[in-house]
């Protein structure tokens, strides 16, 4: 049946016969015919009067009764319903009884119950459309199905990370191989990205992996990866990660994750790879073909036809130098010693932070210590000679630095200039141990034990510890306590060193001959 207003307006406007106007909203005569009546009793005699109203508020008008005679129902919270609905064995039928329970007048049938539950729960699908502006959003995500590389010796398959990013106002899309969804691997693919763009968008909205989010919570928010966010600001653009759970604002990338999986994964298929750099050659290829492909419900336009309109003038400038991988450590303690460990070493910091919390940004040739956001030291990252120490004079205070000044060249040109045993002991120290600072403490040892005991004794005790075999200072101070640096070392033989008694079942060396 065609709306009231449209009856009405045959009814005033024309001159047609009952059964006319039905016949041409097919509907019935008697109903005609009876909304001629009612217009008449409302003295409703110009279409002028009908034209404004709504249509519920005409239908209200005449038909008076029909709110009159509908039955009032008791509500119940629908919300209640829906999370109750959720759990395991619980069905509509069951809630209907519950919810009469109790209730003598105004319980609703379960058939009612069943559709007024199926419109709530429609209402709660509904998606609001969302409006991207040029150049304003990157989404950013990883999907779900994996490539493989393969094994050229064993043929075992490995899988891989597929990286994808998507424009959101021309969906122009980027895709690309990596090994892992860790850090770096994550900051590399953001990096490659912006370069395939050419330019940077105002927004990156990654979901809320590790490698992007370290936390969340609802007073706070998202709490960015300190690498990530330096990457942002890098390129001086903002992150704004989705919201957890299920969020329906980043359906661009969930497309185009689903187009990268059907357009490319799919052809790929078949294919064996046996490097990332043959794979990514492969899924570059089709992703130019994706983003030059005409799509219908944009006017036959393709996605990169689009960027060019709408994205690529919009984007901001790439920086000059590319962003440089750092990793942080953060809220470090400064130990006693002024020292932070990093990369299985440690470097010195300000004495005066000693117990206090530093962040550390390490990148591949430098470490970097950092206060309140302020930066107090800078070393040169070292690999080698793991367990070592990386110290700044300008880093201890006076006494520390007046005795380490004492180092060095100073203690082997006073082992030089004792000569003798205590000068070959001491390089023999250094070759030995091969820890410069074990050995410069040797040399302290040296000078404390020739002032205790004098130089003669400590010579002869030297002396007596290189003809041991003995490489430790502690060796040469056994001996002075005891007195024994004078004393003769004699060769005791070894407890297997007596020959054999002669007996008929120990074969000599002529039976091997």
């Amino acid at each position: 049946m065609s709306s009231l207003k449209e009856v009405c307006r045959l009814l005033l406007r024309t001159d047609l016969s009952n059964r006319q106007i039905g016949e041409k909203l097919t509907c019935s005569p008697t109903t005609v015919g009876r909304y001629r009546q009612r217009l008449a009793e409302e003295a409703l005699v110009s279409w002028e009067q009908i034209d404004p109203l709504e249509e519920l508020a005409l239908d209200r008008k005449l038909n008076p009764n029909r709110s009159r005679h509908r039955k009032l129902f008791v509500e119940p919270n629908w919300a209640d319903v829906h999370k109750e609905l959720q759990r395991r064995g619980v069905t509509l039928v069951l809630l209907h009884e519950e919810y009469a329970l109790g209730l003598e007048s105004g319980a609703m049938s379960e058939t009612e119950f069943r559709r007024r539950y199926r419109r709530y729960a429609r209402a709660r699908g509904l998606v609001m459309r969302q409006i991207h502006l040029p150049g304003q959003k990157l989404f950013l995500d990883y999907s779900g199905v994996r490539p493989s590389l393969t094994d050229r010796a064993t043929g075992k398959k490995t899988p891989v990370e597929l990286f994808v990013a998507v424009m959101g106002a021309s969906r122009k899309t980027f895709v690309y191989a990596v090994h892992t969804q860790r850090l770096p691997d994550w900051i590399a693919c953001n990096a490659k990205a912006l370069a395939f763009l050419r330019g940077v968008p105002t927004f990156l909205v990654p979901d809320n992996l590790k490698a992007a989010v370290t936390s969340i919570s609802r007073e706070e928010g998202a709490l960015l990866n300190m690498t990530y966010a330096e990457f942002a600001a890098h390129y001086d653009t903002v992150v704004l990660p989705t919201r957890p759970r299920r969020p329906k604002d980043k359906a661009a990338v969930e497309v185009g994750v689903q187009i990268a999986q059907r357009w490319i994964l799919a052809r790929l298929r078949n294919r064996v790879f046996y490097s990332l750099g043959e794979l990514n050659a492969a899924i570059a290829e089709l992703t130019e073909r994706l983003n030059n492909r005409p799509m219908r419900t944009c006017g036959g336009k393709s996605r990169q036809q689009l960027f060019d309109e709408l994205d690529a003038p919009a984007l901001a400038p790439l920086p000059v130098t590319p962003y440089e991988f750092a990793d942080w450590k953060l809220k470090v303690t400064v130990g006693q010693d002024y020292h932070v460990p990093c990369v299985g070493r440690y470097y010195s910091v300000p004495y005066s932070l000693v117990g206090a919390k530093v962040n550390i940004k390490v990148t591949r040739d430098a470490v970097m210590v950092f206060h309140r956001e302020r930066r107090v030291a800078l070393h040169v990252r070292r690999n080698e000679d793991p367990g070592g120490c990386s110290t700044f004079p300008e880093h201890q205070p006076k006494a520390h630095r007046a005795y380490s000044q004492d180092q060095s060249g100073a203690l082997i040109a006073w082992a030089e200039q004792l000569g003798g045993a205590v000068h070959r002991f001491v390089l023999h120290h250094i070759e030995f141990h091969r820890r410069p600072a074990q050995s410069l403490q040797a040399c302290r040892g040296l000078q404390k034990l020739v002032r205790d005991y004098g130089p003669e004794r400590v010579q002869a005790a030297c002396d007596r510890a290189l003809r041991a075999h003995a490489n430790s200072i502690s060796s040469v101070k056994s001996m002075l306590q005891r007195g024994i640096e004078h004393t003769p070392l004699v060769d005791v033989p070894a407890a297997n060193d007596d020959p054999m008694p002669a007996h008929e079942n120990v074969r000599g060396a002529p039976y091997y001959t």
